[in-house]
């Protein structure tokens, strides 16, 4: 899928997409929970039984490039490409992934000095959080490898401590990134971080450092989200899910809750995200909304990713390999944020159901308007074009930016 970036009214720069972890904090903030689905249409928020500390395991990656000690019921998600070996972790219940695993193999032994240039390298231009974290300290372990202890910002005026571990073992680079409870240091985590073991004689492929920069807790990552209220006193929270995975992914629900201040769920919002799907490397824009606004016992709200949703296969959606299109945009006399523009089918077939979607960034690249809009006529021929029109009637802050983007089916 291609996305296009637009300035709106000349004031708009490019892009950035931010890459980020799964499970995110926001204040108001927000904490990003798994959903279980159940038949039907139904979605059912099962809560997980606690971990025990003392039951745990030896994770072996299957790529062989690692092992770790972790309770056996602790959830799961691994990558093994023939450049990197990751493992995250995260307790039962939690709110948050605990534990990042992830080897690469660089080619070749570092020296001293290449080892720390390496580490301010990683620091500044290649973590998954750069632009929303600050370094601390540095301190050189025992056995070899430094940890980094940081803050990772996930909302103004709100970190979560984050400490970093990076070794060398030959030729091969180790990274472990701990998020910390707020109390004291889990002794779940402790053994874990204690036992992680690179193997260098796996079968990893040399490559660079920026590899890392690809390690990731989970196919699905919420983006940039934010939460704002309308002049008619209506409460919105939106942002946007990137597919790290290799499927497209179709129906994907997402919800939103309003929490007190002691965790009781007021009130919530659900719908799917925008468009027909989101396919590997892609994204897609959600807008939950709260007519009658914020409560006045909201402290917190919730983000949370369904499991309810469709792998797709090649040929169901089209995208950008079948569409071309163009597009401008206004304001008009309501403020309202217009995007005007046309689309032509490049493709041999009809395409049906044309979907036009559009995302709505500040200068900080949140998200603050999205919307969907389905075009008519309901099919296109090959070699024909359709002009459109699509408002965006509500847009939490100052518009720098957008993305439009046109899907069609069979």
């Amino acid at each position: 899928m291609m996305s296009l970036t637009h300035s709106i009214e000349q004031l708009g720069e490019s892009r950035m997409r931010l890459k980020s972890y799964f499970w995110l904090i926001f204040g108001l903030s927000c904490a990003l929970i798994a959903l279980s689905a159940c038949g039907g249409d139904a979605v059912i928020f099962a809560p997980t039984p606690p971990a025990d500390a003392s039951d745990a395991l030896r994770y072996d990656h299957p790529g062989g490039a690692f092992s770790v000690s972790i309770p056996r019921n602790w959830a799961l998600y691994e990558q093994n490409t023939t450049t990197l070996a990751t493992a995250a972790f995260a307790a039962p219940g939690s709110t948050e992934p605990a534990l990042l695993f992830a080897v690469i193999n660089l080619g070749r032994e570092l020296t001293s000095a290449e080892f720390g240039d390496l580490l301010n390298l990683y620091q500044a231009q290649v973590r998954s959080d750069v632009g929303r974290y600050a370094e601390q300290s540095r301190q050189a372990m025992g056995d070899g490898s430094w940890r980094i202890t940081g803050l990772r910002e996930i909302a103004p005026g709100t970190s979560l401590a984050v400490n970093t571990f990076i070794q060398q073992a030959g030729t091969f680079i180790g990274l472990t990134e701990v998020v910390l409870p707020a109390d004291a240091i889990d002794p779940v985590l402790q053994t874990a971080i204690n036992t992680f073991t690179i193997h260098a004689d796996a079968p990893l492929q040399p490559t660079d450092l920026t590899t890392l920069a690809f390690a990731k807790n989970s196919d699905l990552g919420i983006l940039h989200v934010s939460a704002w209220t309308t002049r008619d006193g209506v409460f919105f929270v939106t942002g946007e899910v990137a597919n790290y995975g290799l499927l497209t992914v179709r129906g994907l629900p997402v919800e939103a809750a309003l929490v007190t201040a002691d965790g009781l769920e007021i009130v919530g919002a659900v719908d799917q995200v925008m468009g027909y799907g989101i396919p590997p490397g892609g994204f897609a824009p959600f807008s939950l909304r709260f007519g009658g606004g914020q409560p006045s016992t909201a402290a917190s709200y919730t983000v949370r990713l369904g499991t309810d949703w469709t792998p797709i296969g090649e040929g169901e959606i089209y995208g950008a390999e079948s569409l071309t299109w163009t597009d401008e945009s206004t304001f008009d006399a309501s403020n309202r944020l217009i995007v005007r523009g046309s689309v032509t089918n490049i493709s041999d077939h009809p395409i049906t159901g044309l979907r036009a979607t559009v995302t709505v960034f500040d200068s900080a690249q949140n998200v603050i308007g999205a919307v969907y809009s389905d075009l008519s006529p309901a099919e296109l021929e090959p070699g024909a074009s359709l002009p459109f029109e699509i408002p965006v009637p509500e847009i939490g802050g100052e518009a720098r930016n957008y993305i439009l983007n046109l899907q069609g089916l069979p």
